[in-house]
């Protein structure tokens, strides 16, 4: 039975611009002694992910649901109160992002790694001293530590520390939240190491979160990429990073540097979208290179590519009174002056067909029709791709289509 089964989580942020999507619908499961790893870009979901399975809500949540079931039992049920109690630190704890930002600069390390039996099992001072010892020499650190203050520790220390905190009330489940950011490459494979080490050992469970490939494959028996606030693809370790099934990861993977190739690492053109207003079919098909007509352009979209090729390829396109938005899916284009609507829905067509693979957004056409002034496009209807696969699944349309 996992240890931990998340099934269509959704956390959205309320903002003045409208919900923020931060995370949407998301599903994984965890088995005792199993590490997964959440990769993506920044401000793709990934710390709100780990925010949303502890509840660490911030005060603007607009929508938090889905189930988070803890060996066996649905805690999404439980009260604020009872979760603190119960689950939070004691099944499921957290190594926070940055040492330094979760020390207590003037509090003696000890007193921090101890404060939790303290607090959560009322265990008295002298005992929780003790045990506060045998967890920092579980990480490797020497028992004097206990009386030094944070700023007399290295990055390594302090990263040590604040795992010995996490472990102090022996979880099932550790949430690691860029454990090794900052931290120097040597530092960085003693840190992963050391949770190798522990995990097994004490059989734990962790949820990896970063945007470090390679710390990732390290460490890692499944992986979760996450791309504006969704999980696109996951499966095994062995086999995303070989051979992956999402355009993103495709991309992710080939912006790292490798050891053995002379290839230059490529880059991913463009942004994520904005999670206020995310796209209808796939959220990554403005910057995929492999995109088609399903994947989700909207008119909106169409209108603000054709205003950027009119900079760069204006010569090509017949002049252009103006564009506007009937439909998500119907524009209607009013060419200029001295063209004819007829001229102009002939031209368009001649330049979709030569540059749909340049500019993939013209392959989203589904008819241009003249009318008497103007001419109407309409384009294909979209819709999110489903999740295809069982045990390593990817959200593409390539994938229903035979492609890869």
């Amino acid at each position: 039975m996992p240890v931990l089964d998340i099934r269509n989580l959704t956390l959205w942020y309320r903002t003045r611009k409208g919900p923020v999507h931060a995370v949407d619908d998301i599903s994984f499961s965890l088995e005792p002694g199993q590490t997964i790893a959440i990769v993506g870009e920044s401000g793709c979901g990934k710390t709100s992910t780990a925010n949303a399975v502890l509840r660490l809500l911030p005060k603007n949540v607009a929508r938090y649901e889905g189930k988070v079931i803890f060996d066996g039992q649905d805690v999404m049920d439980l009260g604020n109160e009872e979760f603190r109690r119960s689950v939070r630190w004691r099944g499921i704890s957290m190594v926070f992002q940055g040492a330094m930002n979760a020390l207590n600069p003037a509090v003696r390390v000890g007193y921090q790694v101890a404060e939790p039996l303290m607090v959560h099992y009322e265990v008295d001072r002298d005992e929780a001293a003790d045990q506060a010892m045998e967890a920092l020499r579980k990480v490797g650190l020497p028992e004097d530590l206990v009386r030094r203050y944070p700023h007399e520790l290295s990055g390594g220390m302090k990263q040590r520390v604040v795992i010995a905190m996490a472990l102090i009330l022996k979880p099932k489940v550790v949430i690691l939240d860029e454990p090794t950011s900052a931290l120097d490459v040597m530092t960085q494979t003693n840190i992963i190491n050391l949770l190798k080490d522990l995990k097994a050992s004490d059989r734990l469970s962790y949820i990896f979160i970063t945007h470090d490939l390679g710390l990732a494959s390290e460490l890692a028996d499944l992986v979760g990429i996450m791309y504006a606030g969704q999980l696109v693809e996951l499966g095994p370790s062995e086999g995303v990073f070989v051979r992956p099934k999402h355009p993103y990861t495709g991309k992710l993977l080939a912006s790292v540097p490798r050891l053995r190739s002379e290839a230059a690492p490529e880059f991913i053109p463009g942004a994520p979208p904005d999670l206020t207003a995310p796209p209808s079919g796939c959220r990554f098909h403005l910057r995929c290179p492999v995109a088609f007509e399903m994947c989700g352009w909207s008119a909106d979209e169409f209108v603000e590519q054709m205003e950027a090729i009119r900079q760069t390829e204006g010569s090509k396109i017949p002049p252009i009174s103006s564009m506007s938005v009937k439909s998500p899916t119907h524009l209607v284009i009013r060419p200029g002056e001295n063209g004819t609507a007829a001229d102009f829905a002939k031209a368009l067509g001649s330049f979709s067909n030569e540059n749909k693979e340049k500019y993939r957004f013209l392959k989203a056409i589904e008819s241009v029709e003249p009318r008497t002034k103007s001419v109407e496009v309409k384009l294909f209807e979209s819709s999110p791709p489903p999740y295809i696969g069982d045990d390593w699944r990817a959200s593409c349309w390539l994938l229903k289509e035979g492609g890869s």
